[in-house]
C-alpha cells in the first residue's frame, strides 16, 4: 500500500488535554540526560530534578499534547517501519509552567515526494493552548518516510515543496564545546514521554529499519542540546528561548556522549552536535531568546 497523500493531508486527530506536574517536568528532564554531567558548567541541574525550585526545559514542549504514534496506522499507507526523525522547529509563546493543562491539536502541514527509492517528507503541527486558549508553544515534526519514495507516480499535485532547511553552524571554532553523556538505558526512559515507536528498545525493530541497534529519539537530542544551550542564555533573567531548530544528520546510540559545539551571539546561538564514540555528526541548528 502506497503512501496516502489526501487522507494524510485531511488528518483530523483528536485534540490531546494533557494535565502535567512537576514530577513529569522532572521524569522529562532525567529523560534528557539532566544530572549525568560530570564537569563544569553542566555539574549541577539541581533546578531541572529537585521540585522546590524547578525549572522546566523549554523543549519539554515537544511531549506536552503529544498525539502519539499516529503514523503506525494502515489507513495513511506509511511504511512506518523505515520513518525517522529528521527535523524539529519550536516556537515557544509563553515559558511552560512547571504545572499546567494544556491541549495539543496536530496537522499536517505538507507531504513531499522526493521520488522512487529517495522517500517522502511528512511535516506535521502541534499548536499547544492553555485553558484561556491562548498559545503558549507551536511544535513542527518533520519526518523522514524512507520507505514512502514515489508514491505520487509523477502527479505534482500530490507532492508539497519541501521545508526551508535548517541553516548550518558557521565554519569558524566552536565558542564553548559541552560533553552529554547518556545511560544505556536513556531511550527506555525518553519513551515514558509517550514516544512509543519500538525501534528505539527493540533490537529487531531497529534492525528492520536499518540501524545496527536502537537508537536515541531525535526529540531527546531536542532536549539535550535545550540543556547545553543554558550555558549561553542571555543572563537576563527575562530572556527566554523563542525559537529553536534543528536538523538530525546522524543517529546517535545510547550510552555514547554527544558533544554539543556551540557559536553564541547575542541572544542567539548555533550549534552543531557530535558523537564522541564515533566522530561523526548528529545534528546541527540554530536558537533564539527574547524578553517576555
Amino acid at each position: 500500500m502506497a503512501l496516502d497523500y489526501l487522507q494524510l493531508k485531511a488528518l483530523k486527530l483528536p485534540v490531546v488535554r494533557d494535565s502535567y506536574g512537576r514530577d513529569r517536568c522532572i521524569l522529562y528532564a532525567l529523560s534528557v540526560g539532566a544530572g549525568l554531567g560530570d564537569k563544569a558548567p553542566l555539574n549541577d541541574e539541581l533546578a531541572l530534578l529537585y521540585e522546590e525550585q524547578l525549572q522546566t526545559l523549554p523543549a519539554m514542549a515537544c511531549v506536552v499534547g503529544y498525539a502519539g504514534f499516529w503514523m503506525r496506522d494502515a489507513r495513511y499507507g506509511l511504511n512506518w517501519r523505515r520513518i525517522v526523525h529528521g527535523e524539529q522547529r519550536l516556537q515557544i509563546k509563553k515559558a511552560l509552567p512547571v504545572e499546567a493543562t494544556l491541549y495539543g491539536s496536530t496537522h499536517v502541514l505538507s507531504v513531499s515526494d522526493r521520488g522512487e527509492g529517495k522517500g517522502a517528507v511528512v511535516v506535521m503541527a502541534r499548536e499547544l493552548r492553555d485553558e484561556a486558549g491562548d498559545l503558549v508553544a507551536c511544535v513542527e515534526q518533520t519526518n523522514f518516510c524512507r520507505g514512502d519514495g514515489g508514491y505520487s507516480a509523477g502527479n505534482s499535485q500530490r507532492s508539497d515543496p519541501l521545508p526551508e532547511p535548517v541553516e548550518r553552524a558557521p565554519q569558524r571554532s566552536c565558542d564553548l564545546e559541552i560533553r552529554l553523556p547518556t545511560a544505556r538505558n536513556q531511550a527506555a526512559i525518553y519513551r515514558l514521554n509517550g514516544d512509543r515507536n519500538p525501534l528505539h528498545v527493540d533490537a529487531r525493530a531497529a534492525r528492520d529499519a536499518g540501524f545496527s541497534a536502537p537508537i536515541l529519539h531525535g526529540a531527546a537530542t531536542v532536549g539535550m542540546v535545550n540543556r547545553a544551550l543554558r550555558c549561553v542564555q542571555p543572563e537576563s533573567s527575562r530572556e527566554v528561548l523563542s525559537d529553536f531548530r534543528v536538523r538530525f544528520s546522524g543517529v546517535f546510540y545510547p550510552g555514547d556522549t554527544m558533544r554539543v559545539q556551540l557559536w553564541a551571539d547575542g541572544d542567539q546561538a548555533a550549534f552543531r552536535c557530535i558523537s564522541e564514540n564515533s566522530g561523526s555528526e548528529i545534528a546541527y541548528g540554530k536558537a533564539q531568546w527574547e524578553r517576555q
